[in-house]
């Protein structure tokens, strides 16, 4: 402890020299905590100066250098060169032989330098050069492109590749409508057993076929047609109760084929019995006075029962349900629904010994309907619907033909109508009209038939049958895969043929049959 002090003494009272043998007492104490306080603070400050001349002067400039890509390096050399009017092409292969570098050029880029250039940096000059003639350069790590420079952005945009699985759309459509979206650097290929386009462009075109399949690729919506064709009889006026909207006559020529506008036509008034008019449109008709030439269209809510609304105030009113066909069809596709009967006739053909060859030809009669529907996007239902009625109404000889057989006379009507309805409301086409008067004779049995006497007991009249052929056409939205109830009540048996058609329940005084 002795020694201790006097170290600590020699430090703090510069070099002075004191030997004592003693106990230290509260004032050496101190004294030895300041000495070593002292003693500590300097060698600190001693150290921090030494190490602070051990470190190497800080190098801003090399702190802040960039690392350059070999291009870059080379771009930075110094060239002098002449060009007048020099094709760009050999320019840009004067420059690149300089450096040492690859120089890719776009199909886009062309034209004629002239420039004088001394002693500057190959990017300056290659950039002057370009943008006087409103190109551009991008410099990756191994070589140089030179673009337009509107192509500048779209080609530093990185370049992606994907897979989508087209579950709905039809891939060939698809593949044309997405040729538009992709950029000239991108690609489209489709594979259609797979339902896969692989699209490769910048990520931007991607992102916007990306919107664009979410909206496309989506399920159809399919509608499901139901037609109900009715043959309406009446042996009095024929009323039906149905609020027509305006008609329009359809104007008839030779061949039958009307267009719509102008006014009715009589198709015949002569007497005759047409024992040849059997099947779908069967009668037995005498006098055929009156083929109204209207088509007329209505509109009933889907609240109204068809059956219902097939109503009159007589009580000898009939409703005969021809057909009741029904079709599945997508979304802005074309339905056909061809309720006919083949009518044969005899086609006459001359030969060059005078004579004729018979051919056999047929002529369609009954009902085709032509819908197409297109749901909007507050789901209601465009319908456009091209109706064709045609009857026979008869048959002539034609004048001054050797055994020519009778042809069949063909009344036709053709219209053309489009309406907006909503889901399960009806559309109701008529205008197919007919009057037959037959003579009817009724007699007293065994008393008519006796000779001379018998005509006292017979009575003679003429019978009146107004009929007009009436469909009813209502469309049901369907809009998923999997039915709801109420489309499975709708749908029925679609998709199952059935044998018999039931029986129409009609309103006060009508009755109902099916064909048979």
């Amino acid at each position: 402890m002795g020694a201790t002090v006097e170290v600590m003494r020699r430090a703090g009272l510069a070099g002075r020299k004191t030997v004592c043998q003693r106990t230290p007492t509260m004032i050496d104490r101190r004294l030895l905590t300041r000495g070593l306080l002292t003693v500590m603070l300097g060698g600190i400050l001693a150290g921090i100066a030494i190490g602070a001349d051990a470190l190497p002067a800080s190098n801003s400039q090399t702190d802040r250098a960039e690392v350059l890509t070999p291009v870059q390096r080379r771009m930075q050399q110094k060239i002098a060169v002449d060009f007048r009017e020099t094709p760009i092409e050999d320019v840009l292969r004067v420059l690149a032989r300089q450096a040492d570098i690859d120089v890719v050029k776009s199909p886009k880029v062309t034209g004629t330098v002239t420039a004088t250039l001394t002693d500057i940096p190959l990017a300056e000059a290659l950039n002057n050069i370009l943008t006087a003639h409103g190109y551009g350069y991008i410099s990756t790590e191994n070589m140089i492109r030179v673009v337009p420079q509107e192509d500048i952005f779209e080609a530093r945009e990185k370049i992606v590749s994907r897979v989508y699985r087209i579950t709905y759309a039809d891939v060939a459509g698809v593949e044309t409508a997405l040729k538009k979206f992709i950029s000239p650097a991108g690609s489209i290929s489709a594979n259609p057993s797979t339902s896969n386009i692989i699209v490769t462009d910048m990520e931007s075109k991607i992102a916007a076929i990306d919107a664009f399949l979410q909206e496309i690729d989506r399920v159809t919506p399919q509608i499901l047609v139901e037609a109900r064709i009715y043959d309406i009889s009446s042996t009095d006026r024929l009323d039906l109760g149905i609020e027509w909207s305006a008609g329009r006559r359809t104007d008839y020529g030779a061949n039958g084929i009307g267009a719509i506008g102008g006014a009715s036509m009589p198709v015949s008034t002569d007497n005759r019995t047409d024992p040849h008019v059997t099947g779908l449109f069967s009668g037995t008709t005498n006098k055929a006075t009156d083929m109204d030439g209207l088509l007329r269209f209505g509109v009933l809510n889907g609240s109204i029962n068809i059956d219902a609304l097939l109503r009159a105030e007589q009580e000898n009113i009939r409703a005969k349900l021809l057909a009741n066909p029904r079709i599945m069809v997508l979304d802005n596709e074309e339905a056909l629904i061809n309720i006919t009967e083949e009518i044969p006739f005899q086609e006459l053909t001359e030969t060059s010994q005078g004579g004729s060859i018979g051919t056999t030809r047929f002529k369609d009669v009954g009902v085709k309907l032509t819908v197409t529907p297109h749901l909007t996007r507050d789901n209601m239902i465009r319908l456009r619907i091209n109706p064709e009625f045609s009857i026979r109404t008869g048959d002539v000889v034609l004048p001054g033909v050797q055994n020519s057989s009778p042809q069949p006379i063909i009344a036709k009507r053709v219209a053309t109508t489009t309406t907006l309805i909503r889901d399960g409301q009806t559309v109701v086409i008529g205008g197919l009209r007919k009057q037959d008067i037959s003579q009817q004779v009724n007699k007293v049995p065994l008393l008519g038939d006796i000779p001379l006497v018998g005509e006292l007991f017979k009575f003679q009249g003429e019978s009146t049958v107004n009929s007009e052929l009436v469909v009813f056409i209502t469309p049901y939205l369907i809009t998923n895969p999997e039915l709801t109830p109420r489309e499975q009540e709708v749908l029925g048996d679609t998709f199952v043929p059935n044998p018999a058609l039931p029986t129409t329940k009609l309103g006060k005084g009508l009755k109902a049959d099916t064909e048979p």
